[in-house]
């Protein structure tokens, strides 16, 4: 499991929560770090699809993403990612997420 970098304050929030958009955001790059860091050296991913489920309002001073590989494939990786909000310490899950990953070869984003 990785965490990504967490959202800072809400800067342009939607009735005082995070904007789903942004949780959004999050999900896919919690799931696509995850997926991209089990793929092979000199090869990138992009999102196929993903399906998500906000489960509370993203209420918090931040928000914390972490995306899981479910399964990797030689073309097709499968991943799970859930955002968090984080107010005074403590964790709420707000969105949960199922993403596919498509591998691309013989493209990499940078050196590894």
């Amino acid at each position: 499991m990785r965490d990504s970098p967490a959202a800072p304050a809400r800067a342009d929030a939607t009735a005082g929560f995070f904007h789903g958009g942004v949780i959004g955001a999050l999900a896919d790059t919690a799931g696509g770090y995850a997926g991209y860091a089990l793929a092979p050296a000199g090869s990138t991913v992009l999102t196929v699809e993903y399906k998500l489920n906000l489960v509370a309002p993203g209420a918090g001073e931040r928000l914390i993403a972490r995306g899981r590989v479910i399964c990797a494939g030689r073309t097709l990786t499968v991943t799970r990612a859930e955002v968090s909000a984080l107010e005074d310490g403590d964790e709420t899950l707000c969105a949960t997420a199922l993403q596919t990953l498509m591998i691309q070869t013989n493209r990499a984003d940078g050196p590894r």
